[in-house]
């Protein structure tokens, strides 16, 4: 390892994004084959909103290591990260050329094609990756967004409730317990395990959304409002850009009636 690199590893751990950038392109002139220093840059470049050219490093990576695992996952993820789903598939399905029992590439696979709304598709990815790795409380968790898109509520509450089983502190999961039972019209359930989400993460900003939601069916303006902004004060993200508009209005609205 150059010094340039150790440097690097240095402004990584110290959180000095431009200072790591600097000194990790420079250490990539002096070492060009060196896949871990462009996963390394191309981390440093998405902290600082720079994922375009995190992108472009990856890409120029693989270039030089076409079969490496980790890069192809990480420009995937990247991918995926952007809403580039053609390309995300790309990278996972060229590392199951490199290993067909890569369950994780499956499991990513299912990622994108849900996000695709092909459904079938990715309930089988899921459990192809369940077969190879083992069931697990993310993939059950999977499988019922899966079956709760198709309008299956009995098979989703299955999974929803394996994963719970495998890990009660998933927020997530119980957040999509409180969707799922808001679908049946069971509003009190629904607003039992929106509670709960926020109680295991009270930074789940989408959990805000859909207590709101849930408050506003229950006729529960006020505590349907506040949970509206507790959301538009915890969603930052430039992914929830939009979402931040439509709920910002539905507050002006909200006021505009109460008062």
């Amino acid at each position: 390892m150059n010094d340039c690199a150790q440097q690097a590893r240095v402004a990584i751990d110290n959180q000095d994004w431009p200072a790591a950038i600097r000194l990790l392109r420079q250490a990539l002139k002096d070492l060009p084959q060196d896949a871990e220093l462009s996963l390394l840059l191309a981390d440093a470049l998405c902290e600082i909103d720079k994922a375009s050219e995190a992108f472009s490093v990856l890409e120029q990576a693989l270039h030089e290591h076409p079969q490496e695992v980790e890069l192809l996952f990480a420009l995937g993820d990247l991918a995926f990260e952007l809403e580039e789903s053609s390309k995300a598939l790309e990278c996972y399905r060229e590392i199951l050329q490199v290993d067909p029992e890569e369950g994780e590439a499956w499991a990513s696979i299912g990622l994108v094609q849900y996000r695709q709304q092909c459904y079938v598709e990715a309930i089988d990815a899921y459990r192809t990756a369940a077969k190879l790795d083992g069931d697990s409380a993310f993939l059950f968790n999977c499988l019922g967004d899966a079956f709760l898109a198709q309008d299956d509520t009995e098979q989703a509450l299955v999974c929803f409730q394996k994963a719970l089983k495998l890990d009660p502190q998933e927020a997530h999961t119980q957040l999509n317990m409180a969707v799922l039972y808001q679908e049946r019209g069971d509003l009190a359930s629904a607003k039992a395990a929106c509670c709960e989400a926020i109680a295991l993460d009270s930074e789940l900003a989408e959990a805000y959304v859909t207590l709101g939601n849930i408050c506003l069916d229950l006729d529960e303006t006020n505590e349907a409002l506040s949970n509206y902004q507790k959301f538009l004060a915890c969603e930052q993200s430039t992914v929830g850009r939009e979402i931040r508009t439509e709920v910002a209005a539905l507050v002006e609205g909200l006021k505009t009636e109460m008062s």
